[in-house]
């Protein structure tokens, strides 16, 4: 059963006033961690978990690249300037992932799927944001949402209106970990947030959290 938290939003512009009503009281959190420890943390997110220990060797593998590349991340998020850098930026982050874990998996049907090495990178991008020590308020603005059921399910009914394409979109009401299949979707589900978080006033990011709520 869906929750009332999770119901979609029924219209635009009630989508609209209420994160700019959420947006009125919220504070961005700001957490006493580092690179290193971002990363480590990461394989304690209980869905990533999951997908690492169903994968002999995986974990290792990941927690590698993580220890190697947030500190990349945090670094060079500090040099973006535009949404176009960001967004290349992700871009690099998430094909070295599915490199990486790729390379890992050659031979065996466990390779990582495109949806879900972006919203790994979309998470950790998000958690560097949090960071006392790298958070890059500058960047902020540019930040993607990573994309999974609570994310998606809350648009399911205005997605349509939010995308500037000829191309019709239907987010299922149960939304399962492969939906986000191809860059292509990827892009235009994010542009979807963007001019939603446009409309209201808000970085697109405010409604990852607002979709965090409890």
């Amino acid at each position: 059963m869906i929750s009332e938290k999770d119901a979609p939003f029924s219209a635009l512009d009630s989508a609209v006033s209420t994160l700019e009503e959420y947006a009125r009281s919220f504070c961005y959190p700001c957490l006493d961690r580092d690179p290193l420890i971002i990363a480590g943390d990461s394989l304690e997110i209980a869905w990533i978990k999951a997908l690492v220990r169903r994968r002999a060797g995986i974990a290792e593998v990941y927690r590698a690249w993580a220890v190697e590349n947030v500190p990349k991340m945090a670094k060079n998020a500090r040099y973006v300037i535009n949404q176009e850098q960001f967004d290349l930026l992700v871009r690099r982050t998430g094909f070295d992932l599915l490199r990486v874990w790729r390379g890992a998996s050659s031979g065996r049907p466990d390779k990582l799927s495109f949806g879900v090495a972006y919203r790994i990178v979309d998470l950790l991008f998000k958690a560097i944001d949090e960071s006392a020590s790298c958070r890059f308020d500058s960047a902020r603005q540019f930040l993607h949402v990573p994309l999974d059921a609570s994310t998606l399910r809350p648009i399911r009914r205005i997605v349509d209106e939010l995308v500037d394409f000829d191309y019709a979109i239907e987010i299922p009401a149960t939304v399962p970990a492969g939906f986000v299949a191809t860059e292509e979707q990827y892009i235009l589900l994010q542009s979807a947030i963007a001019d939603l978080a446009r409309r209201a006033g808000v970085p697109p990011i405010l409604y990852a959290y607002w979709c965090e709520r409890v």
